[in-house]
């Protein structure tokens, strides 16, 4: 797992919609190993800020499998705020991995008045099934 890859990735992302302003992958620890911001977007948040909401984002991520035996594996949660949308998207383990919980997490940020659930579903989680040997 190369920090450059998880750069590439995040580089894509922010590529595929206009309106996605920022991509991040922090580790199961909540501790950001790539970012990107979309080109000429000035970010809302301080670095320490943004490290402190990925930090959280995979505390309650994680916290939702624990419903996963009853409610299936999260796809993914949103947040919308009145400047912007937060998604937190799971990446899938490996079927070989030794355990079964998420070890790395997308966080996105998009315009407020992007269609976020059509964004995730149809352009960002294709591109993580396409990329997940880079998760291995």
């Amino acid at each position: 797992m190369s920090k450059e890859r998880f750069s590439d990735l995040c580089k894509q992302i922010v590529e595929i919609d206009e309106s996605i302003r920022f991509a991040g992958i922090a580790d199961k620890m909540g501790i950001l190993v790539a970012t990107i911001y979309q080109r000429g977007i000035v970010p809302l948040m301080t670095e320490e800020e943004t490290s402190q909401y990925a930090l959280r984002a995979v505390v309650r991520a994680t916290t939702r499998e624990d419903f996963e035996v009853k409610l299936g594996r999260l796809q993914y949660s949103v947040g919308k705020y009145e400047k912007l949308v937060r998604a937190t998207v799971p990446i899938p383990p490996s079927t070989s991995g030794d355990d079964d919980k998420s070890k790395f997490y997308l966080l996105l940020t998009l315009d407020i008045d992007s269609d976020a659930k059509s964004i995730i579903e149809r352009k960002v989680l294709p591109r993580i099934e396409r990329n997940k040997e880079i998760f291995i």
